[in-house]
């Protein structure tokens, strides 16, 4: 690597150039770096939401998850698919493995969930998202009003939603809690059925009068002239106007049978801001954007126009100034961290001039840093800014080594000041050290190469972190090798000047070798330590022993070192749950006293509460999220929140959580998911671990998803009945909706806003009695039987007519019978009585008259009186048979007449009627029935939710371990498993934060041990021996022994950044041995024996040694202190290790590594001279056997025989490895 420094020393102006250029476009990264609190994490994970609106759990189960869930487990690539349903809602969470291609994979899900369109409900709506970090808002805020406005909420949505929307890097403004109206027309069945008005024209109706209806152009005297008919409805009143024509023909209007009026849409939830109702805007970022620009934006805009409208903004969460203010205090840790490093420098060389060399590698490093960071694409967050804070202490050690090397080496003057450089002098000085610390730099940046197959949050979380580390060693490696030595040369001489000195690069001035530096005198630093570390030398099995014990001791102590696995970001919050006791029927009122409560508790900013609103089946509870105020303590305002709960009486059940903006899964708790087929059996094991959980030693609450069970009123068909009357599932739950909530007919335009017209009955009540007595919509087939019977009455109606005619026309032909017998009776009697009458007279004497004395007048008068009177007797009897005959004709013409006129009038009767009947009989409509006339209708209580996981039903218990009590609330859990008998069938499985921190833990220690098979291979390749890395490998463990004194000692958890730091330090344990060892080396191979070696290299590489370690050391000392608090959570615990680590990997370094190399070369030695004897002897004998003399012993043989020295026994056991 020297070509680097030979190819920099010649040209020292282009090296001088570029460095200043590569400062100029590191400043310029700084500020065009995206900044960040967290970086991007995208999750192999999809969430699918379904609603379908009015179905209880166990039918939206079955009905809805469970076809979705066998569609989704057929997508190549998922390998899990998990669910929780509850009254109307589906969530489904979709996962697949790291490293698959994550677009596809989202794409298949979103075809897989669009197929299922068909199968579902026909009112169903699903949504898909994908996985990952960027849906954190950037703002959250509160708004509300000093004034009483109505619309404010509309002035919201109309003036500051679509302000917002314009600032750049806005992606989208949610408005949440606004009141918005609709047009109800509740209708009054009494009139309705009076009028015999149809409700359902309601809708046509108001597409026909709904706009004022085109009718041409007309001329006039300025031109055509646009002619409408109609003006449209505009407003309520025009609706109450509107003339709807009834079933008779007659002409109403809608005021006559319903009420028109506005009336607010019920809300899924109350949102409120200490203890008053609020709006919430929320602002979410594009992909890529600053969320401070974004913020600082949002700001502007809502200062500009909060005085316009009246309006009080409160900003309840916001990512800015948390990004800033961690950004800064890190910086300031950072620019401490320096100055500590500074100081150190200046205390061990003692010369301004080294010190400024060996900094000006830090932030020349660190700006190199900042231009990989924006050509990688990442940003300034956290993870990256804590990598730059711990690459403080660790880009200038190679620079120390190196300045270190250059100060030691140069020439002396007679008066033993220091001479002048050369370029020869200072390309000498580097080339000794330059193999080891490029394998010691090597060495660190190959731990964080395993990173990259670590896959879940923490490979997310971190592979930015060690991106940022390992460019910042390269770039430390490179400013060593070449600007150091080009500043050394030109500012660390004296005499000549740098021109003079450099004129020839190839001087061949004499520079002392390294067996030469054996003889130098040992410095004050050298004087005061070396005498410890030559006792421990001479002591080896001591030494030995009481590392052993001493790191078997740690390791046993580790056990009580808390465990958290990422630990707290500083921006937690408190959630509480709030179950308000049975009866309590108005929720507001039930939050109230503990809002009240809440906003009085020391440390508590403000408290923001989501009441639901809803019927059966919605979940009772009320969430508290409680803001904490700057520099509050969650665990104690938590204890005081709790308190403050017990003093408020009938409040119900309330859960305390604690819960963190910015670190998923830290504080979500360990899922307890206890699987089965039998609902009654993981209800009861549920109760039994919850019972038992509650209390348990480092449980804060037990929360099981089974708790508050939520009425649902439950419909059974009687399908049989139903089907005969026209009716199925649909058409039911279609006539319950319209009947509890309305049917939507259609939309107006009012005050500017489009309104929704619904129609409905009001006072349809809820419960299960109140339902079965809900009268059902008039069926099709309802209506089509009731006209088959009506004509079935009208066809028999007729066949009576006709039995009624034929039966009078008999009686009518029996009539004229009878009265023909009679007239034939009647006319024998008059021809019997005439006959009578006709004997009587022929047998009366004739009176001739007077008696005349003639006798032929006398027979004269008597013959003309006889004729006379035959005559008159004839005469009368001709008229009175004919008169009686004239009296029957005119008697029965007139019957005949009568008769015919009553029977025309009778038939035209009759044809009316026949018509009118069979008019009727098509209009006839179906009778309404009752819903309790096909259906039971039952009120029960069900489970919020039900969860599945694969297709298995399982429901789950969360378990939320108090602050850095993880492992103790683990401990709980399985106590609670093995103790508690719980029914058959029941299986468990671990989730949430402890399966996540077990993944994480299992795949760092798996880095690890690859990190070690890379750092192998590289000191493998620099010291082409095994007997090196071997040593190094063994002293590995040794320095865990700091990290974990260090985390027991200061009380600091265990988790995924301590893991990170103990991956670091198995690169930087071993960076100082292997500059030791390599000095170490160039002497034995200079010359010098094993001993003299050992010691003298330990000698002259104390001081880099001690200076490179301190220099970290201090570097990390303000991180480690959380002087100023950003980012602690990750970087307190990361800087705890590493320190600790440094601590006991220095004193490894100086102590045990010296010993182990010594055993391990001396055991070599030992093995090589035997075998050089061995063949020493064989040479002679085959010498001897040549010359036919006999063999005698070598006197090597024999001294070996007789004085060889006695080995330790840790000599014995390695010789018998």
């Amino acid at each position: 690597m020297t070509f680097l420094t030979r190819t920099s020393l010649k040209n020292r102006l282009v090296v001088g150039l570029i460095t200043a250029a590569v400062a100029l476009f590191g400043l310029f990264s700084m500020s065009a770096l995206k900044q960040e609190l967290m970086p991007s994490m995208t999750a192999p994970m999809a969430f699918i939401m379904i609603d379908a609106q009015g179905l209880a759990p166990e039918e939206m189960s079955r009905t809805v998850t469970e076809p979705a869930e066998q569609s989704l487990m057929a997508v190549p690539g998922v390998k899990s698919v998990t669910s929780t349903t509850s009254s109307g809602s589906a969530q489904l969470q979709v996962e697949w493995e790291f490293g698959s291609d994550d677009d596809e994979t989202l794409r298949a899900v979103k075809n897989a969930v669009e197929g299922l369109k068909p199968i579902l409900p026909a009112d169903a709506q699903s949504q898909v998202f994908s996985g990952g970090t960027d849906g954190i808002p950037a703002m959250m805020i509160s708004a509300g009003t000093s004034k009483s406005d109505e619309d404010f909420g509309e002035k919201l949505a109309q003036t500051v939603v679509p302000a917002l929307q314009g600032v750049s890097g806005v992606q989208r403004v949610e408005l949440a809690g606004r009141e918005e109206q609709r047009i109800m027309i509740d209708l009054r069945p009494a009139d309705v059925a009076r009028l015999k008005v149809e409700p359902a024209t309601i809708a046509a109706l108001l597409q026909t009068y709904g706009a004022a209806v085109p009718a041409g152009e007309a001329p006039g005297a300025d031109g055509k002239v646009a002619v409408t008919v109609g003006q449209g409805i505009a407003s309520i009143e025009d609706l109450q106007a509107l003339p709807v024509t009834n079933s008779e023909g007659e002409v109403v209007r809608v005021s006559d049978f319903a009420d028109v009026h506005l009336e607010t849409v019920p809300q899924g939830s109350i949102s409120r801001v200490n203890g008053k109702s609020a709006l919430t805007l929320q602002i979410m970022p594009a992909q890529g954007a600053n969320v401070v620009d974004i913020s600082h934006g949002v700001n502007a805009a809502l200062d500009r126009l909060a005085p316009t409208l009246h309006a009080d903004f409160v900003t309840v969460f916001d990512q800015a100034p948390f990004i800033e203010q961690s950004i800064h205090d890190l910086s300031v840790e950072g620019g401490l961290g320096l100055l500590f490093a500074v100081l150190v420098i200046l205390a061990f060389l003692g010369s301004w001039r080294s010190t400024i060399i060996a900094a000006v590698s830090i932030p020349l490093s660190l700006l190199i840093t900042l231009i990989g960071l924006l050509w990688s694409g990442n940003t300034l967050n956290i993870l990256t800014l804590g990598a730059l804070t711990i690459a403080i202490g660790r880009v200038v050690d190679d620079s120390i080594v190196v300045i270190e090397n250059i100060s030691r080496r140069r020439p002396r003057n007679a008066d033993g000041t220091p001479g002048p450089l050369t370029a020869e002098g200072v390309i000498a000085s580097v080339r000794q050290v330059a193999g080891a610390i490029t394998a010691s730099t090597l060495t660190t940046v190959a731990v964080f190469a395993p990173i990259a197959l670590v896959s879940g949050m923490a490979g997310q979380l971190f592979r930015p972190f060690a991106i940022t580390v390992t460019i910042a060693l390269l770039a430390s490696l490179v400013v060593a090798l070449t600007v150091v030595p080009v500043l050394a040369f030109w500012f660390m001489q004296k005499g000549r000047t740098a021109h003079a000195t450099a004129a020839n690069t190839t001087d061949s001035a004499e520079h002392p070798d390294d067996l030469a530096e054996i003889h130098t005198a040992p410095d004050r630093l050298q004087r005061a330590i070396m005498p410890t570390l030559s006792a421990t030398r001479r002591h080896p099995v001591i030494t030995i022993i009481v590392s052993v014990v001493l790191l078997v001791a740690t390791l046993g102590m580790s056990g009580f070192i808390r465990t958290d696995f990422l630990g707290s970001s500083g921006a937690e919050s408190l959630q509480l749950v709030q179950t308000p006791p049975k009866g309590a029927d108005d929720l507001l009122e039930a939050a109230k006293p503990v809002e009240k409560a809440l906003v009085g508790v020391e440390g508590v900013r403000d408290v923001l509460t989501d009441i639901p609103v809803g019927g059966a089946g919605t979940a009772t509870e009320i969430t508290y999220t409680v803001m904490l105020e700057d520099g509050a303590d969650a665990e104690q305002t938590g204890d005081r929140v709790e308190k403050a709960m017990e003093r408020v009486r009938n409040i119900g059940e309330v859960q305390l959580l604690t819960q963190d903006a910015f670190v998923g899964g830290a504080s979500d708790g360990i899922n307890l998911q206890i699987r089965g087929n039998d609902p009654v059996a993981l209800r009861e094991a549920s109760k039994l671990l919850e019972k038992k959980l509650k209390g348990a030693g480092g449980v804060q609450s037990v929360r099981s998803e089974l708790a508050g069970e939520q009425p649902v009123v439950r419909v059974k068909l009687n399908e049989l009945t139903a089907a005969k009357v026209g009716y199925d599932p649909t058409t039911v739950a279609q006539a319950i909706r319209a009947a509890l909530e309305g049917q939507t007919v259609g939309k107006l335009m009012l005050n500017g806003s489009d309104r929704t017209i619904m129609v409905r009955t009001p006072g349809s009540g809820k419960s299960a009695e109140e339902l079965g007595a809900l009268m059902l919509p008039v069926t099709p087939q309802q209506t089509a039987e009731a006209r088959k019977l009506a004509a079935d009455r009208l066809t028999e109606q007729a066949k009576e007519e006709a039995q009624r005619a034929q039966d009078k026309a008999s009686s009518d032909l029996n009539s004229q019978i009878s009265d023909a017998y009679s007239a034939r009776d009647a006319m024998n009697t008059q021809i019997a009585e005439l006959n009578a009458q006709l004997k009587a007279l022929m047998a009366a004497p004739v009176d001739p008259g007077p008696f005349l004395p003639d006798p032929d007048e006398a027979a004269e008068a008597m013959k003309k009186a006889q004729a006379a009177r035959a005559e008159q007797l004839g005469a009368l009897q001709g008229a009175i048979e004919s008169a009686q005959q004239g009296i029957s004709g005119i008697n029965e013409q007139i019957s005949a007449l009568n008769a015919a006129r009553s029977d025309a009038a009778n038939a035209v009767a009759e044809q009316q009627k026949a018509e009118a009947e069979q008019k009727a009989a098509m209009e006839v409509n179906g009778t309404a029935i009752p819903l309790s006339a096909i259906a039971e209708v039952t009120e029960e209580l069900t489970a919020p939710t039900i969860t599945r996981a694969d297709g298995d039903r399982q429901v789950a218990l969360t378990v939320t371990p108090k602050k850095g009590q993880l492992d103790r609330a683990n401990a709980a859990v399985q106590n609670a498993i093995d103790t508690v008998e719980l029914p058959s069938g029941v299986t468990f499985e671990l989730g949430g934060v402890s399966a996540e921190q077990d993944e994480a833990f299992t795949q760092l220690f798996a880095a690890m041990i690859a990190a070690i098979l890379l750092v192998m291979l590289v000191m493998v390749a620099t010291f082409r021996s095994f007997r090196g890395p071997f040593v190094l490998l063994v002293s590995i463990p040794f320095a865990a022994t700091g990290a974990l004194l260090g985390l027991l000692l200061t009380n600091t958890a265990l988790g995924l950044p301590a893991m990170i730091g103990l991956l670091m330090l198995i690169g930087i344990v071993v960076t100082n041995a292997i500059v030791l060892m390599d000095l170490i080396n160039r002497l034995r191979e200079a010359g010098a024996p094993l001993e003299e070696a050992v010691e003298h290299g330990t000698r002259l590489r104390l001081r880099p040694i001690l200076m490179t370690a301190a220099a970290t050391i201090f570097a990390l000392v303000p991180m480690s202190l959380g002087l100023t608090g950003g980012g602690v959570f990750i970087s307190k615990p990361l800087a705890i290790v590493v320190i600790g680590g440094l601590i006991s990997s220095t004193l490894l370094t100086l102590v045990l590594v010296p010993i182990l190399y010594t055993l391990v070369e001396r055991r070599h030695l030992r093995k090589t001279q035997k075998r050089a004897d061995r063949r020493e002897r064989r040479e002679e004998k085959r010498a001897a056997k040549a010359a036919g003399m006999p063999v005698a012993a070598s006197p090597a043989e024999a001294a070996g025989q007789g004085n060889q020295q006695p080995t330790t026994t840790l000599a014995k056991l390695i010789d018998e490895a």
